[in-house]
């Protein structure tokens, strides 16, 4: 019998670069749930989600906080959402359908994306070279989402704040997403 254990690997090994008014960090602290939504089940799950802890669902493209801030919801698509939130285990889902208590079907999707938080006050000069959306504050405001594509990898961004974004890809890109990250921002800076 083989004597070997599985053990959890970041998608980046915790990468983290630091430029002069930019900082590119893996996330590795937070999970990321699929949560889908079954048909004529919407209402029950508005409730379930605003009584477990105040959550609304958001529009298509835009993001909802919990009462205490630890919870997002993103809204890509009419019958899903990404639950973003902070948690180590390995039962995420577990945890948020008990949680939620919400008739919804929960898949875990932490280990399936490289998550990279790109801050500083040069986060949107250097992304507005890679990312074809309008990044301009007045257009993509503190809370939108969207799917788009950065240097042809498929991608979901998410403003967080003024100068703070979360960008996901799928894991197998995460090397080649955080090098155009770099790239972008040692031609910027």
């Amino acid at each position: 019998m083989s004597n070997y254990s599985l053990t959890k690997v970041s998608a980046l090994e915790g990468a983290r670069h630091d430029f002069d008014g930019l900082s590119l960090t893996e996330i590795v602290d937070q999970s990321l749930v699929m949560m889908a939504m079954p048909r004529n089940k919407t209402d029950k799950i508005t409730k379930a989600l605003n009584s477990s802890c105040g959550l609304s669902i958001p529009i298509i493209g835009q993001s909802g906080q919990s009462d205490d801030d630890s919870i997002t919801l993103w809204r890509l698509q009419k019958d899903q959402l990404m639950v973003y939130f902070p948690y180590a285990n390995d039962d995420a889902e577990s945890y948020l359908k008990n949680k939620f208590k919400a008739p919804a079907y929960y898949t875990d999707q932490s280990d399936t994306w490289a998550m990279i938080n790109v801050s500083g006050e040069e986060s949107v000069n250097v992304l507005e070279r890679i990312c074809p959306l309008n990044l301009d504050l007045r257009n993509f405001t503190i809370g939108t989402v969207s799917r788009t594509v950065m240097e042809h990898i498929g991608t979901i961004i998410y403003r967080e704040g003024s100068d703070s974004f979360v960008v996901l890809t799928m894991r197998s890109f995460g090397i080649s997403m955080m090098h155009a990250l770099e790239v972008s921002a040692k031609n910027v800076l």
